[in-house]
């Protein structure tokens, strides 16, 4: 699967409609269901109910949303737009063999569900680290 890209609408209406869809929530409408150009109605799972919530409400910010599916590759570039760093330091992250990557001919590719490994794993310890600054800050008695 190639990366699908969706820009946000230019139309007032379109931008209204994802309005209403990023607005919707499982739990007042029961059985979710699309509806097919037949008629026949087809039964949604929640979760990608949940996912197409969250792409309105990004386009309804104005911001664009890209698909990607977990085998998808990346590009250093992507990886570190998607990861919110410069490139050099992205590239350095995969000289010291902590995001893995392959090559495709001499250029570096990475697995999207490898991005966003690390991603979690970046998150979970930036949380670690506060905590231990806030232990730190109220065991000095300096909180309040």
């Amino acid at each position: 699967m190639h990366p699908t890209t969706m820009e946000p609408p230019k139309n007032k209406q379109a931008r209204a409609d994802l309005g209403r869809i990023a607005e919707l929530r499982t739990g007042k409408h029961g059985l979710l269901r699309l509806t097919d150009a037949s008629g026949e109605a087809i039964p949604l799972p929640g979760e990608l109910f949940r996912l197409l919530v969250q792409v309105a409400g990004e386009l309804r910010a104005g911001n664009s949303v890209v698909i990607l599916s977990a085998e998808d590759e990346m590009t250093p570039q992507t990886a570190a737009d998607f990861l919110g760093m410069s490139r050099q330091f992205l590239m350095r992250l995969l000289d010291k063999a902590e995001l893995p990557f392959h090559k495709v001919g001499a250029h570096r590719r990475i697995l999207r569900k490898d991005v966003e490994t690390y991603a979690r794993k970046r998150a979970a310890q930036r949380s670690a680290r506060l905590e231990r600054l806030r232990d730190k800050i109220q065991a000095a008695g300096l909180d309040g």
